[in-house]
């Protein structure tokens, strides 16, 4: 082995990250790269990262698959003189990958995530799986080929591979299903049952984003205390009109709005289309959310851009469309969803924190503004839930994770759907401009 030639380890992207998924190579053996071209795609649990080149040369060994999942310091490639000889790290990276799944109990073939430099090119799938459906079927032990082949889609998300489960568990019920992930537990939703002489009666309530697990349940919690409930989605049509049917039948009133949050002009139809299906708007939610996650270095002005659309934008479109009607009636709750992701910082999630805590700034400015006409302005500020967004965090990081958390445990949505319903009722009339962590006391500033 020549010192000219350049061992391309994978690095440490950010704290406590082991290992990442390969994903396409954007270079080639025998192409010549330069220092700053990319290589490789790696796909973490928390971001993707186009890798780039830290030397000039030639590749001269490509030995990690697409879609393999290997360890930190696992030899990536090879770069050198083109008349250099590929340097067989087999040996060496096989050593890695087993100390890497003895420190984390894992069962895996080492052998089938070896690549030998001269090995033809895997067949590219011809679908994508996002991360948590990676993360869901590894867990549960299901081929993504067969989950594919059942949702008859090219992109599979974690929802398809629980349909996908359920499915095989019904023709038979002596076959035996896979387990549920202890990583992701997915939460019992609690049966709707409306008091006529709830809090909230004669009051109706917007949750944007209410299709998800925080606004589902939020929804089914507004509803039992009597309020009428505008159900926001934007795409996942089908969770919002189950969530919907199971209102009706429990006898609340309900009913579906569409539309795009990061529109700028969505926001004032949504609360006037509301409004005219319900003749007035008393509550708002602003519960919708979404992650573009990536390190400081490589996140894209479309990521920050698009999370604050969603995180902080929308929320204010919404809540100066609501502040005129609700100021007329002299009486109106928002609440908006912060997250101790601004509150504490959130590495590879700057945007998102950045949105949150700007929403923080937000909820108090607006409260000020708006005290004297009998509108309450409000922050819940969640920790770790159960949730989809903490879905791909498997077991072991979930336990190091629940060492920080005082009461040892993640939230459920049922318990954070029971803070917004408090922050929405009559009784809240001395309490404004309020952030209240629900974090298992993760933040106690």
């Amino acid at each position: 082995m020549t010192n000219d030639i350049t061992l391309v380890e994978l690095p440490k992207l950010y704290e406590n990250m082991d290992e990442a998924t390969i994903g396409p190579w954007l270079s080639a053996i025998g192409e010549t790269v330069k220092t700053g071209d990319v290589l490789v795609e790696l796909i973490t649990d928390k971001t993707v990262v186009e890798f780039e080149a830290p030397a000039d040369g030639v590749i001269l060994a490509i030995y990690a698959q697409e879609k393999s999942t290997v360890p930190l310091g696992y030899i990536l490639c090879a770069i050198g003189p083109a008349q250099a000889a590929a340097p067989d790290m087999t040996s060496t990276n096989e050593q890695r990958m087993a100390a890497h799944l003895s420190k984390n109990a894992m069962q895996v073939d080492v052998s089938a995530l070896m690549a030998t430099p001269a090995a033809a090119p895997e067949e590219k799938p011809s679908f994508k799986a996002a991360p948590a459906a990676k993360m869901y079927a590894k867990q549960a032990g299901v081929d993504l080929a067969d989950v594919a082949a059942f949702c008859k889609r090219d992109m599979i998300h974690r929802k398809d591979v629980e349909d996908f489960i359920k499915q095989q568990q019904q023709p038979a019920a002596a076959i035996a299903a896979p387990p549920a992930p202890a990583a992701a537990p997915v939460p019992v939703s609690q049966p709707v049952v409306v008091d006529p002489a709830a809090p909230l009666r004669g009051k109706v309530a917007l949750i944007t984003g209410a299709s998800g697990g925080i606004g589902s349940a939020t929804a089914r919690r507004l509803a039992a205390a009597g309020a009428a409930i505008a159900i926001h989605y934007h795409a996942s049509a089908e969770a919002a009109t189950r969530l919907q049917e199971e209102l009706t039948a429990a006898g609340a009133a309900c009913a579906l709005f569409q539309a795009d949050l990061a529109a700028p002009d969505s926001a004032k139809k949504l609360v006037d289309d509301v409004i005219a299906h319900f003749g007035h708007l008393d509550i708002l939610v602003n519960n919708a959310g979404m992650l573009a996650d990536a390190t400081l270095s490589f996140m894209s002005d479309q990521q920050w851009q698009s999370c604050l659309d969603i995180n902080l934008s929308a929320p204010f479109r919404l809540m100066r469309a609501v502040a005129m009607p609700m100021a007329r009636q002299r009486w109106g709750r928002i609440v908006n969803m912060s997250s101790d992701a601004g509150r504490l910082g959130s590495a590879n999630r700057s945007n998102y924190a950045a949105a949150k805590e700007g929403l923080v700034g937000l909820t108090r400015s607006a409260a000020r503004e708006l005290a004297g006409l009998g509108i309450r302005v409000n922050a819940v500020s969640p920790g770790f839930i159960d949730s989809a967004m903490t879905a791909t965090i498997n077991d072991k990081k979930r336990q190091e994770l629940a060492k920080d958390i005082p009461v040892r445990r993640f939230g459920r949505d049922s318990e954070v759907a029971e803070l917004v319903c408090f922050l929405c009722s009559p009784a809240v009339d001395y309490i404004t401009g309020q952030v209240i962590s629900i974090d298992g006391g993760l933040f106690m500033g």
